[in-house]
């Protein structure tokens, strides 16, 4: 049986703490900076979809924020994720048969 692994080795615990906590809190800050300059009662789409209602607006524009910085987030996650010791043997391999094709010119 496998001993229990830390809550920071988990994949998923991982993506929680370095990708959307930090979009979740830069997300309050862009409402609040982008609600400050505009009045959400200004904007068609609340007169028309959302009932002339500000806390909805502030609520939608919160989650569409959020969703953004989230996206931006995880595809930097993704792209410096460490590579797998599968894809290091690969690459250690070709380098080896690069440098053996110029030994001989």
């Amino acid at each position: 049986m496998n001993p229990p692994r830390p809550i920071g080795d988990r994949r998923s615990g991982r993506y929680l703490m370095q990708v959307l906590w930090p979009s979740f809190m830069v997300a309050i800050i862009a409402e609040g900076r982008f609600f400050s300059m505009i009045d959400p009662l200004e904007m068609s789409f609340v007169a028309r979809h959302l009932g002339d209602s500000r806390e909805a607006a502030y609520t939608i524009g919160f989650f569409v924020f959020w969703a953004l910085l989230a996206s931006s987030s995880t595809l930097t996650w993704l792209l410096a994720a460490a590579p797998t010791p599968q894809a290091l043997e690969i690459d250690q391999g070709a380098r080896r048969h690069q440098n053996k094709s110029l030994i001989g010119r």
